[in-house]
């Protein structure tokens, strides 16, 4: 992993390759430390003009700390790795090692304080825990339209819309959607062209898990007076979209 970062002229890459040589972990946590900051360096290259191209035609980072600031840390945390990497374990662990990663790279004069506390601001303490929320929303969510087996034996089957449905939705929408507003069972959604699509149901347990502001990646239809999640994806932090 450390041959593929030591291809990017950024002093990015730089301080990663550094600071990998200096940490002492064990080899299972030294692999997690390499993928998330190589994770990262991967998530800079989406934007053309932070990049060059070497001799052998490849993209590399070319931009250098003090080209970015929090931004690219929420970036990367809230909206690139959720959707580039299943792993919900590296996605839990990345603002904990991210964080010790940035406290290192000031200390080796890598960027100003300004740049530090920017960084800093975009990887709180409670990050991880808001990871595992999120990842927890998302897979509420997707128990709503994809029967458990063991529902079925226990009589858990409150919320769950069987694949076999034959009704047809009144309506369909699609998309990421904003929560607006959550209640016992329910929860009304907003899409990114200002649509209002409410009450949407959902569980109990999803609804206190949920936060407003959050952004679902939903397929929703509307039968009758309720809409609800026929298929799902991700869910995002407050601003991460929207």
């Amino acid at each position: 992993m450390i041959d593929k970062i030591s291809k990017h002229t950024s002093n990015i890459a730089v301080s990663a390759i550094k600071y990998l040589k200096s940490v002492k972990v064990s080899g299972k946590t030294r692999k997690m430390y390499e993928n998330v900051l190589f994770f990262f360096i991967e998530s800079l290259l989406s934007d053309p003009s932070a990049v060059t191209e070497d001799e052998n035609g490849e993209l590399v980072l070319s931009d250098d700390w003090n080209a970015y600031y929090g931004g690219a840390i929420d970036n990367f945390i809230d909206w690139w790795l959720p959707r580039k990497v299943m792993d919900d374990t590296l996605q839990i662990r990345a603002p904990g090692i991210l964080r010790k990663w940035i406290v290192w790279c000031h200390q080796q004069n890598y960027f100003d304080d300004e740049h530090y506390e920017d960084f800093l601001e975009a990887l709180p303490q409670r990050k991880s825990k808001e990871v595992k929320r999120l990842q927890k929303a998302a897979d509420l969510l997707y128990h709503l339209h994809t029967p458990n087996p063991g529902a079925w034996l226990t009589g858990e089957t409150d919320n769950i819309i069987p694949i076999t449905r034959g009704k047809q939705p009144d309506a369909l929408d699609e998309g990421y959607m904003q929560v607006t507003r959550l209640e016992k069972d329910y929860c009304h959604l907003k899409t990114e062209e200002g649509k209002e699509i409410e009450p949407v149901k959902i569980s109990v347990e999803l609804a206190k898990t949920l936060k407003v502001g959050d952004v679902v990646n939903v397929t929703v239809g509307q039968y009758g007076q309720y809409w609800n999640v026929l298929e799902s994806g991700n869910v995002y932090g407050d601003k991460t979209l929207f």
